[in-house]
Formats: structure tokens, C-alpha cells, sequence
């Protein structure tokens, strides 16, 4: 996607005020805060003076004004495609529901003018709307920055809070998510795929964070960390899609969301050693945005891992039992997932990366540490369109000669394969020339 140009005006701090009207109706008028790309300390933010178009039974639909009348007609879909969002999400993760009570409520930040001059203290997090809904915005996606859609913690604390942080934020101070609308895509695609799956991953991000930073006994202390590793976090919005996607159109025989998240996957799958799973970085091919360097958030590879993982998880750890732990441990990162499996996050990782070559050479293992699962990786699945996404299973680059290098990122998997092995044997000797101290190769071998 690219930067270009966007409306609204950039305002200087605020004190402590929500930018909605007091009451939300239908037709409402709000000037909505709206990152305009990823933080930078520049102050990205914008207002887009925006419109309730319409209220669903979780969701306040705010429709940017540029694109308000061409959405008039469009606007019942989109909260359908919320509300499925919602459905899935609630039955497989969570609740982004919280009490006046919750534990992260309780711990006190300093509190700044406009200016950033300190005035006492504030709540740490604003008390949920008393009629529960999400606040969905609905972006021309001139005015993301580059964005597809986000969700951010800001729009959970208050103002005055983080007028002390001098960093560029700007909160709405009330539950939301954002998501841009591509016109160049085409209706039909953006109501059957694009807001079918983007509302669910990013209100799974709202739905971690709450439960993570709000409602985990820990959040009771101003030092509790309750931000979810990127690389889990972005690997459950990812598996997000393909529930929701499934749950809309399972009845046509859907199962995965085809139309993105295995798109990515198989950007993954056909270059390994370019990503990085556990610094959700890597090397995205130029049609993905990629620039020949690594890149961290990268569009492709890094979403396509991240879900890869996770798919695999949760088919191994029990469905929904998995999801919901994940979502109310406690807890984040390499102790989320340990606490969850039993399983160390090294040992997880490796027993996914063996699962991938298993399933790719159709090996069909019996025990449950090398069986991928449900998705099948040299299969084609079809969307909900009638186009169909094929799966090429994962690159492992051939054996010639006496010796070859190859490159396995750290966090990451590199895939050899050996075509045929003589009577004799063929003895394999690995050199980790790794400069990183403290990391070392993990080796592992599925045959066929």
C-alpha cells in the first residue's frame, strides 16, 4: 500500500476529552482521531470528521465523510461484517468486555496539560461505555498512511495521560477500531473479504489487550507488561480471519480465508529462510512491498508465519481451549505460550517447523508434535469468490554437490532437501557460523 496524501488537521495536545457526542445515535457527527501511519513521534495523528451511519447490537459504524455517501447503501453489510467479526471472535478468543473494577483500572498515571506540564494523576485506562459497543471506523485508506487498518491502545487511556508521554498520541477515548476501505478493490471484494476478516483481526486485538492489560490480575500494578509479543499476537489476529471467514461462508464450503490469510502463507512457504518467526521480520518480495532488506511488521511472509504457527496451535492444543488461554492467561509472550502448551516456545517452534515438512511430503505423522493439522500445504482451497488459492507447500532447497550453504534466520526455519540417500549412508555435519551470541542451530530431519 502506499503513503499519500489526507484530509483532516493536526491539532496540538489535548486535556482530558472524548470526541464523541455524549449521546451516540444514528447520524451522529464526530472529527475521530485517526493514525495516519505507524507512530514516529511527528505526531501522525489526524482528525477525519466522520458519521455514525449505523449502530448494530456491538458495533457503532463511523463512516469517514470523503467516502460516507458512496458507503450510504453499503453500510447494513458492513455492520453484518462486524457483527460476524464479533460472533467469531467472542466464541473463539474472548470478551473485550471489562468491569469498573478490573484490575487495570486501578493504578494511577501522571496526568499532563496540553503543554505537558504535570497536573496530579489519572486512572490509568477510561472506563467501558456503559452500552458495551466497539466503535468501528471505517477509513478512505488515502488517509492510513500505508496502514490497511490498526488498532491502538491509545484510545483506551486518557488524554491527559498521555499528554505526558510527548509522543505523538492522540486517544479517542472510547473502544475502537480502525480499517480502511480500498475503493480500487471494488465493493464486492471489500464487503465479502476485505471487512469480513480486517474487522476480526483487529477487534482481536482489542480483545487481547483488554485482556491482557485490563482484566489480568497483574494490570492491578503500574509496572505489569500486558502487551502480547507481536509475532503471537499478529498470528492469532491472522488465525482471527480464517474463523470469521469460515463462520460467514462455511456453508459454501470455505474453510480458510483464502482470499488473504493463505495468500500470505504462501509467500512464506515459498522462501522460509526469509522470515524471521519470533521478530516478525523478514524479506518481502517487491509485489508485497518488499525492498530486499528485512523488514519488521513486513506485509507477506511475517503475517504468514505468524498464522502458520498459530493454525498449527491451536489444532494441536484443543481449538477454542487453546484461543481462549492464549486470550486469559495472564500472561504474554514465551510464558504465554509455555503456560498454555507446556510446552517451551523453543520446543514449539521447532516441532511446528518439523510439522511443515512432514505435511508437505505427506507424511502423516501419528504423534501430534509433527501433525499440522487441519490445513494441508500442498492442497487448494477455495474462497468465497470461486477462485481458489493453491498451497505449494514449503521450499527446501535440493542437496548438490559435497557441501552447500544455506542461511536460517534466527527466530526462523531453512529447509534442505536431500533427493536420495546411497546405500551407504551420507554423513551430515551442520557448521553454525551464526555472529548472534547466545543462538545456535536446531536440527531436525522428516523423511519420506
Amino acid at each position: 500500500m502506499q503513503s499519500v496524501g489526507v484530509s483532516g488537521t493536526v491539532a496540538a495536545a489535548r486535556t482530558r476529552e472524548s470526541v464523541l457526542p455524549s449521546t451516540i445515535r444514528a447520524g451522529a457527527q464526530a472529527a475521530i482521531w485517526v493514525q495516519r501511519g505507524p507512530i514516529n513521534g511527528s505526531r501522525p495523528s489526524v482528525q477525519i470528521p466522520s458519521t455514525l451511519l449505523a449502530q448494530t447490537a456491538h458495533g457503532n459504524i463511523w463512516i469517514d465523510n470523503t467516502i460516507a455517501a458512496s458507503l450510504e447503501s453499503s453500510v447494513s453489510q458492513i455492520g453484518a461484517d462486524f457483527e460476524n467479526a464479533y460472533a467469531s471472535d467472542t466464541a473463539h478468543f474472548a470478551s473485550p468486555d471489562y468491569p469498573a473494577n478490573a484490575p487495570g483500572l486501578q493504578p494511577q498515571y501522571n496526568a499532563c496539560s496540553a503543554n505537558g506540564s504535570k497536573q496530579g494523576t489519572t486512572q490509568a485506562y477510561i472506563t467501558e461505555p456503559q452500552d458495551r459497543r466497539i466503535n468501528v471506523m471505517v477509513v478512505n485508506s488515502s488517509a492510513l498512511g500505508g496502514l490497511g487498518g490498526y488498532f491502538s491502545v491509545a484510545n483506551y487511556m486518557p488524554q491527559t495521560a498521555l499528554n505526558c508521554l510527548n509522543g505523538g498520541y492522540e486517544s479517542n477515548e472510547a473502544p475502537f477500531i480502525f480499517v480502511g476501505w480500498f475503493a480500487g478493490n471494488g465493493n464486492t471484494y471489500e464487503l465479502q473479504e476485505d471487512l469480513v476478516r480486517s474487522t476480526a483481526h483487529e477487534l482481536q486485538h482489542l480483545i487481547n489487550f483488554v485482556n491482557h492489560g485490563i482484566l489480568a490480575s497483574g494490570a492491578s500494578s503500574a509496572s505489569f507488561n500486558g502487551y502480547e509479543s507481536t509475532f503471537v499476537n499478529e498470528g492469532l489476529s491472522m488465525l482471527s480471519q480464517d474463523l470469521a471467514v469460515q463462520a460467514m461462508y462455511g456453508a459454501q464450503g470455505v474453510q480458510f480465508d483464502a482470499a488473504d490469510a493463505l495468500q500470505r502463507a504462501n509467500t512464506y512457504l515459498g522462501n522460509p529462510g526469509n522470515y524471521s518467526l519470533s521478530s516478525f521480520s523478514g524479506i518481502d518480495p517487491q509485489g508485497w512491498g518488499g525492498t530486499g532488506a528485512a523488514q519488521y511488521n513486513c506485509s507477506a511472509g511475517c503475517y504468514g508465519v505468524a498464522y502458520l504457527f498459530q493454525r498449527y496451535l491451536r489444532d494441536r492444543f484443543g481449538g477454542d481451549a487453546y484461543t481462549r488461554a492464549m486470550e486469559t492467561s495472564g500472561v504474554v509472550g514465551s510464558p504465554n505460550l509455555q503456560g498454555v502448551t507446556g510446552e517451551t516456545a523453543s520446543d514449539l517452534q521447532g516441532d511446528f517447523a518439523l510439522a511443515i515438512a512432514a505435511n508437505t511430503m505427506g507424511v502423516a505423522s501419528g504423534d501430534r508434535r509433527f501433525n499440522f493439522g487441519s490445513l494441508a500445504l500442498t492442497h487448494s482451497y477455495r474462497d468465497q469468490f470461486g477462485g481458489a488459492t493453491n498451497l505449494g507447500g514449503v521450499f527446501a532447497a535440493p542437496v548438490s554437490g559435497a557441501s552447500m550453504t544455506v542461511h536460517a534466520p534466527v527466530g526462523g526455519f531453512t529447509y534442505v532437501a536431500v533427493p536420495s540417500i546411497p546405500s551407504s549412508g551420507m554423513p551430515v555435519q551442520v557448521t553454525d557460523q551464526a555472529s548472534v551470541s547466545g543462538f545456535g542451530l536446531m536440527g531436525g530431519l522428516s523423511q519420506h
